[in-house]
């Protein structure tokens, strides 16, 4: 075990490290490492208890992903991703079905069999998604949509796989008011159990008197929302989704209930629990965790890799993946045409669909005594293997070749209007501010010098007009300062080598220009993300104290 363990963490580091130095994917790395390692240390463990693993491995991987997201963008999105993660699942399943059985002339499958196979190809891996994304500048709804996407088909797949295809192929009388009951009765209670997981995650977390055990109480709550769940035959990863969104939502609104009036015992329930800077850091520990069990998931895929099964069903893989190929691109390209986006998203949607862990339990949960397990097996790991490694070359390929398009999609989102890259690089002609793209990348910048040098670096924002933005720029920013926007009238300072006592003196240089209006502050520590960046600073911002500070 000690072996095993000291093995993945190796396979990590190596993994990481030539990542950093040759840009490829993490996941393509440790996958390759991970099968040569085979040759070398004993890691049959992982192969043999390779459901386990998974299992074990879900709701940890799903907590950073969980945390990541935006209420009010799924909000604002949610039938955009009701599409793709559900009404998409099952276009895309019959079109499967129904083409394969039209083709079949050797095996004669029957629509059951074939919804086996295809159902898991449904799943796809939101980690990888997410990996590969984080190296470019992309808008936030393509994001969204991928992301918010992977997240969610996960439920519909394993709902028709266990709920639908399982119990027909084992000779059940399923009506259609059956499977209505059990897919209401599925959903419904999964939501119900993480609703209550959720809350008791929540006044755990209120109630815990260090960071440690704060931490540690969101894990436990994922953990036992995905175990419950489980435990009698329901949906555990829409459980964990479930406890983790209501869980922030109810943080959230801490401060609107800091406000109210309550009696002693909901007064105390409603006082705030760790503060805005402390649930961030929360949320790096669980990015750097959901990349260990990601990594561990992969290294157990490669264990369960045989190569002699893979080429004897070389064509049923080939085919399998041309096709799930070709029904991806179409599905989405229905949501595209509808919302009037461009082709470009459509094209990166489709190789945003890489399969992953969860495709693989649930073919290898098949009866050993099922005709078509080892065939089938062998299908689906040889397509989560081609969408891992295809996908990812082009996707990333694409993306560099059609950056130019994305930023400007980006900026688009920020309700900028440019007709092209030049010209979005240029300076706001009144008061001499990089536009928020622009200031955004300078920030991603510093951070790398930051890491790279170990010296800090400061955010100072404040909502002024175009003439003060000017006299602000003319008047106090060194040429190793940055001015930019990061809202609309919403301007920022990013201070290099300036920890909060160097932002504190440019504020008060400041302040007879600015007057009275309201100043933020943040400062960069180890491990902050842009996105981190951003969000400290909007904290920072809608705060109602004179000065605010954001570490």
């Amino acid at each position: 075990m000690v072996e095993v363990f000291s093995v993945i963490l190796t396979l990590i580091l190596i993994s990481k490290f030539i990542e950093d130095k040759i840009k490829l994917p993490f996941v393509l790395i440790v996958i390759v490492l991970s099968y040569l390692a085979n040759y070398l240390f004993d890691l049959d463990m992982l192969g043999e208890n390779f459901e386990e693993v998974i299992y074990l491995m879900l709701p940890i991987i799903l907590i950073p992903d969980v945390l990541g997201l935006s209420r009010s963008e799924l909000s604002d999105n949610g039938w955009d991703i009701f599409y793709l993660a559900f009404t998409a699942v099952i276009i895309s399943i019959f079109l499967a079905v129904v083409i394969t059985l039209y083709f079949d002339t050797t095996y004669n499958f029957s629509i059951f069999d074939l919804l086996i196979v295809f159902t898991p190809l449904m799943a796809t891996d939101v980690v990888s998604v997410g990996a590969i994304f984080s190296k470019f500048k992309l808008p936030q709804k393509l994001k969204l949509y991928a992301e918010g996407e992977s997240l969610f088909n996960d439920i519909t797949a394993m709902l028709i796989f266990f709920f639908i295809a399982i119990p027909i192929l084992q000779g059940e009388d399923v009506s259609i008011q059956t499977l209505f009951n059990i897919t209401t009765y599925t959903i419904s209670t999964s939501i119900v159990i993480g609703l209550f997981i959720g809350l008791v995650g929540y006044y755990s977390f209120k109630i815990s008197k260090n960071n440690f055990e704060e931490f540690i109480s969101i894990y436990v709550m994922a953990s036992l929302a995905f175990l419950m769940a489980e435990k009698i035959h329901l949906s555990g990863i829409l459980s964990v989704v479930i406890a983790i969104l209501f869980f922030k939502y109810l943080f959230d609104k801490e401060g609107y209930y800091k406000e109210k009036s309550y009696t002693a015992i909901l007064k105390y329930f409603n006082t705030q629990s760790s503060s805005d800077s402390s649930f961030r850091a929360y949320k790096k520990e669980a990015y750097y965790l959901g990349l260990f069990a990601n990594a561990v998931i992969f290294i157990s895929i490669a264990n369960v890799i045989d190569l002699e099964l893979l080429f004897k069903y070389k064509v049923e893989i080939l085919y399998t993946f041309v096709l799930t190929t070709f029904i991806r691109y179409f599905v989405v390209f229905i949501l595209i045409k509808y919302r009037k986006l461009s082709l470009v998203w459509n094209n990166i949607l489709t190789l945003s669909g890489m399969k992953g862990g969860l495709a693989l339990i649930m073919i290898v949960s098949l009866s050993d005594d099922f005709v078509y397990k080892e065939m089938f097996m062998a299908v689906v790991l040889g397509v989560v293997i081609l969408s891992i490694f295809i996908y990812t070359i082009f996707l990333m390929t694409y993306l560099h070749f059609e950056k130019d398009i994305l930023i400007l999609d980006k900026a688009h989102e920020h309700k900028l209007d440019f007709k092209n890259i030049k010209e979005l690089l240029e300076k706001e002609a009144d008061t001499g501010a990089y536009n928020e793209i622009v200031f955004e990348d300078m920030i991603e910048k510093e951070i790398d010098r930051s890491q790279r040098y170990g010296y800090p670096f400061s955010l100072v924002t404040f909502k002024i007009d175009k003439k003060t933005a000017q006299k602000v720029h003319k008047k106090y920013i060194r040429k190793s300062d940055y001015f930019g926007k990061v809202d609309a009238g919403t301007y920022a300072v990013l201070l290099t080598h300036n920890d909060i006592n160097g932002a504190l003196i440019f504020t008060n240089k400041i302040k007879p220009i600015i007057k009275h209006i309201h100043i933020g502050i943040s400062q960069y520590t180890t491990g902050d993300s842009v996105e981190m960046m951003m969000e400290k600073l909007h904290t920072a911002q809608e705060n109602k104290k004179k000065i605010d500070i954001e570490v």
